[in-house]
């Protein structure tokens, strides 16, 4: 695809959304003000509950409390970098709390005791499916007028390095943005028709500076590494002269990132370096389907655990299931659960030795339960404990957390999540006995590739793949 680079933007359309900005965003807050009475009336009338004073009251209470979570988490910004699940599932966010003060209230105040208990979570329902709505329709009609030219801001770039390249790939992969790339400026004026990652050096910082005057540039992209502090310092100086938006892209990525994420305490922005990605919603909404499938899961084999239990004892000499010791969230130690497979039966602290192929430790029976994965069933236990999660990285003894931790850089990192019955490495064939460094080196690779990229539909697409990779896998011995 080809990308063409404007010498200057002054005859081209950028369209009204561009000039009102600002008009936009009170525009939704007015939309969204009408979605939520819109919406109480609509549940009214499908609960026989018509428009009333109260109706009115409880609207203009919504009203405020959706204002107040708008606020609290920044609805109200612009999202034109952002993908559209993002901004869903921050209004989706600020519904939900939204509907639980209401409700708090209505119980503690109970004034209107003969409405429908059904009238706020459908009223909530409808509300988030019309706030939701027009957020979709007006992404798709802006993603409309830029593909036909109009709606759009032009970025420069600052710096000519692997920062700024990857700030341009991004704007090019993602035209929905509306960000068209002027060209990248350095300090130093280029040599004749320099070209970096097929966009033009364009000039250097007095050129940016001239360009950004006759109304050029829309959006600065500073992209010089983070020991530039004074020449950083000199740039932003430059441009507070101006009024063009100025990012300033910082490389974090020699820290070894794991769901970094930016913050604000006390009005100074920080990043999150190395954080876990199951906070607010998302935490929620994982712990919700763990509960929900280790509960069907225990019912469903409830009588073939029994049998294998019965068939253990019947076999060999020794408990039925044995508990060891693992790490799990943040490291901390917990006792999962298994069928016992073996002989004999190592705590995982003190001692532990790792199961190898032709191990004289492991029953007959035992044998049978590893290779298919059915020694695992107690651990949905430890999942509605909330000690692990159906999806995560499998958990380690801690005599074996202990020596490799000492060997593999980041690995600790793992345990920002909680450990799960099956993982992203165990699918990929990671599985069983890490007899080489670089079989260990592998999982914790997946590990965190897991974590950095976990979202709920990465879950499903694991444990669909359990069934066929994990189940009757070879390297289980």
């Amino acid at each position: 695809m080809t990308t063409s680079y404007p010498s200057s933007n002054r005859g081209h359309k950028r369209g009204w959304v561009h000039s009102h900005g600002a008009t936009l965003v009170e525009l939704f807050r007015l939309s969204d003000a009408g979605c939520l009475m819109a919406a109480l009336w609509l549940a009214g009338e499908w609960l026989n509950s018509p428009w009333s004073e109260e109706h009115l009251l409880m609207a203009l209470l919504s009203l405020a409390f959706f204002n107040l979570s708008a606020g609290q988490w920044l609805l109200y910004r612009s999202w034109r970098i952002a993908p559209l699940r993002a901004e869903l599932s921050r209004a989706l966010v600020c519904c939900c709390a939204t509907m639980l003060l209401l409700m708090a209230v209505l119980y503690v105040v109970n004034p209107w005791p003969d409405m429908p208990r059904a009238l706020v979570p459908v009223w909530g329902l409808l509300a988030y499916a019309m706030l939701g709505g027009g957020r979709v329709v007006l992404r798709l009609t802006l993603r409309t007028l830029r593909r036909r030219g109009s709606n759009f801001r032009v970025a420069a770039v600052i710096g000519a390095n692997d920062t700024s390249f990857h700030v341009i790939e991004q704007l090019r992969r993602n035209p929905w943005m509306g960000i068209r790339i002027l060209g990248v400026f350095e300090g130093r004026r280029p040599e004749v028709d320099r070209v970096f990652n097929k966009v033009p050096i364009t000039g250097d910082l007095n050129d940016l500076m001239q360009r950004i005057r006759q109304g050029d540039v829309d959006i600065v992209y500073i992209t010089l590494p983070l020991r530039a502090e004074l020449r950083i310092r000199q740039l932003v100086d430059q441009l507070r002269d101006s009024a063009v938006s100025v990012l300033f892209v910082a490389d974090f990525s020699p820290f070894g990132l794991l769901r970094a994420r930016w913050d604000v305490l006390g009005g100074m922005p920080m990043v999150s370096l190395v954080d876990t990605p199951h906070h607010g919603v998302d935490g929620v909404l994982k712990r919700a389907v763990d509960i929900a499938l280790a509960s069907f899961a225990l019912v469903i084999l409830a009588l073939p655990m029994m049998t294998i239990a019965l068939a253990i004892r019947a076999t060999s000499k020794g408990t039925a299931i044995f508990a060891q010791r693992r790490y799990g969230l943040d490291g901390k130690e917990f006792f999962i659960y298994k069928f016992r497979s073996m002989a004999v039966v190592e705590d995982g602290k003190n001692e532990f030795v790792q199961a190898r192929k032709g191990d004289m430790r492991i029953t007959p029976l035992g044998a049978f339960l590893r290779r298919t994965s059915l020694d695992e069933l107690p651990q949905f236990i430890n999942v509605l404990q909330g000690r692990m999660s159906l999806v995560g990285p499998r958990p380690h003894p801690v005599a074996l957390n202990e020596s490799q931790r000492k060997l593999i850089d980041g690995y600790m990192l793992r345990h920002k999540v909680k450990p799960g019955i099956t993982g992203w490495a165990q699918v990929h064939g990671f599985r069983g006995e890490t007899d080489t460094p670089d079989k260990m080196e592998n999982r914790i690779r997946y590990d965190l590739e897991y974590i950095n990229e976990w979202s709920l539909w990465l879950d499903i697409r694991i444990l669909w793949m359990t069934v066929f990779k994990v189940l009757d896998d070879p390297n289980a011995y």
